[in-house]
């Protein structure tokens, strides 16, 4: 039974699977990779997930949500009626991808290795593994982003070599520094800025939008604020292939223009750019490793096919900017390759990834500062051992708060636990001491041991809310299970429906006209017709929604620019 490698992203979700001796894709029900991370629930619970859901932001918006891996691990709740957590949406994504795997591979899956950002704390790896049991996975072991991508990179190489792994996706950054030679992988150190990416850039598009038109986004519905956004993000897209885009946009009846250039862009978006170059100074400064020892920066991730981004980089160390060809897709690689080394399966067998911590672990001490045993980029699997001693004459008690991260503050980081040494004899200060252990596995388990006066103390930290207990996983699971996602045999039909509604909302009153009637066609086909008759009809409506939405935007021709690439040449001459 094969174990599948999921990327579970912001933007976007893939499925992997190592068979053959190569990784492969998996497909959705529309034959694509990528499934869109949006889940919409309908008025009689079922679950819709993917490009489905994603027509749903603009035609139930208030039942659709879409962005909230950036929640996992939080108290954060979505919905209105019936309240939703970020690990409950992420398991309908994650139970959608389960069952494209099933169905590609013809037998049941049951193990995922999950894909997170290298900078996702315990709470947020906990709540990842949580939404894979509740999809009905068994999830052991996750992976970092970029580490992924390094395995994916190096993969049938045998020269040494030093890279930037630059993982810019739609909602997180992760940034890790990589030594590789033979068949090992060494990540160096890590950074990232988990409330970074492309999600950033559409939302100062629409901020300038509504800024250059005069409206006044608060008075927008949520319908209108949805396709100002997915317009936002069309218009961000065109500009990886042109210097200057415009759009069109109805609101309320009155039809507005939304334009950029590269140019501008840059300019609105420059505090995303100065929060873009922090985690490349951290991990160099990390490893103690000089910027010219590295061979090269690769661009991964959905928002590494802007062009200003990689323009933006070459101007920050004297390297070579990689893209890789699909940049979308190598995460998702990645993840699979590591499910592969788990497996033990094919010829990566043998590759080993030398992973790193990437928040210190410690304690607290009495001054409240943070102690750290264990560094942030220590390797794993690690085993830190520090002696700490009491501070107060016939102290009898020592308290250890456990805790995960980089303040010097200590209860400014993440509480994972406490442990407490008693029935210490009475003596001068710092006359009795303990010694505490922290070891911490490729998996995530801090294993703590603290001996003291004759005592040991043993205690394994997975998380304060780890997993679920089994009653409350059970609980949870058939609430979940009562939520049952849209067959496949429905969703291209009702993917095209939710793209008709989305399509009267953003054009004109005479092409609505013309979408309700092919609509109507559409519906009374599907009710009455059957086999080759459905499926022609879909052909035909498909068509003339595409129709509708190359013609739905007028174009303006555009000058030369400010940003330059040599690709625009042949356009700007």
């Amino acid at each position: 039974m094969a174990i599948i490698g999921i990327d579970l992203g912001t933007t976007n979700s893939l499925v992997t699977v190592w068979r053959g001796g190569q990784i492969e894709l998996v497909p959705n029900a529309f034959g694509e990779y990528l499934t869109p991370s949006v889940v919409s629930v309908g008025k009689d619970g079922e679950v819709h997930v993917g490009r489905v859901a994603k027509e749903m932001l603009i035609t139930n918006p208030e039942n659709t949500f879409a962005e909230f891996k950036r929640n996992i691990g939080t108290e954060y709740r979505y919905g209105t009626a019936k309240k939703y957590t970020s690990e409950d949406l992420s398991s309908f994504v994650l139970r959608k991808l389960r069952e494209d795997a099933e169905n590609y591979l013809g037998e049941p899956v049951t193990e995922a290795v999950i894909s997170v950002p290298a900078y996702f704390n315990d709470d947020k790896r906990c709540a990842t593994k949580n939404a894979g049991l509740l999809a009905g996975l068994r999830v052991e072991r996750l992976i970092n982003e970029p580490s992924a991508v390094a395995l994916k990179h190096h993969i049938g190489k045998a020269e040494s070599e030093t890279f930037i792994i630059f993982d810019f996706g739609g909602g997180t950054l992760d940034v890790s520094l990589v030594e590789a030679f033979e068949n090992m992988v060494e990540i160096q150190a890590v950074a990232g800025d988990n409330y970074l990416g492309g999600k950033d850039f559409n939302e100062i598009i629409a901020k300038d939008f509504y800024e250059e038109n005069h409206i006044m986004e608060n008075l927008l519905s949520g319908a209108e604020k949805g396709i100002v956004i997915k317009e936002a993000e069309a218009l961000k897209w065109e500009l990886s292939g042109k210097n200057k885009a415009e759009r069109r946009i109805r609101l309320g009846g009155a039809e507005y223009r939304m334009r950029m250039t590269n140019q501008h862009l840059i300019h609105i978006s420059a505090e995303l750019f100065k929060r873009m170059s922090k985690p490349i100074r951290q991990v160099i400064n990390d490893s103690g490793i000089q910027p010219d020892e590295i061979d090269q920066l690769i661009l991964v991730g959905g928002s590494s096919k802007m062009p200003i981004v990689a323009q933006y980089l070459k101007t920050l160390l004297d390297i070579p900017v990689i893209v890789e060809a699909n940049p979308d897709e190598s995460i998702a690689m990645g993840v699979g390759i590591a499910a592969a080394i788990k497996e033990r399966t094919g010829d990566v067998k043998d590759m080993i990834l030398a992973d790193i911590c990437p928040f210190s672990l410690g304690t607290e001490i009495y001054d409240g500062s943070f102690s750290p045993i264990i560094e942030r980029n220590d390797t794993l699997p690690c085993s830190k051992t520090e002696t700490y001693v009491t501070v107060r004459d016939n102290q009898t008690v020592m308290t250890f708060p456990i805790y995960q991260g980089d303040n010097l503050i200590a209860k400014e980081n993440l509480l994972l636990g406490t442990m407490e040494v008693s029935n210490l004899p009475k003596a001068p200060k710092g006359s009795v001491g303990a010694s505490v252990t922290f070891l911490y596995d490729i998996n995530g388990i801090l294993d703590i041991r603290i001996k003291s006066n004759g005592q040991v103390l043993h205690k394994v930290i997975m998380n304060k809310k780890i997993g679920l207990s089994e009653e409350a996983l059970q609980k949870r699971l058939e609430e979940l299970r009562q939520m049952t996602l849209s067959p496949l045999e429905d969703e291209k039909n009702l993917f095209l429906m939710e793209r008709a509604q989305r399509l009267y909302r953003e054009c004109s009153p005479q092409v609505r006209e013309y979408i309700v009637r092919q609509l109507m066609v559409f519906r009374s086909v599907l009710e009455n017709g059957q086999g080759r008759e459905v499926r022609e009809a879909y052909v035909r409506f498909s068509i003339y929604l595409d129709a509708v939405e190359e013609n739905k935007f007028d174009f303006d021709g555009f000058d030369e620019s400010f940003f330059r690439d040599d690709r625009y040449a042949d356009e700007d001459d």
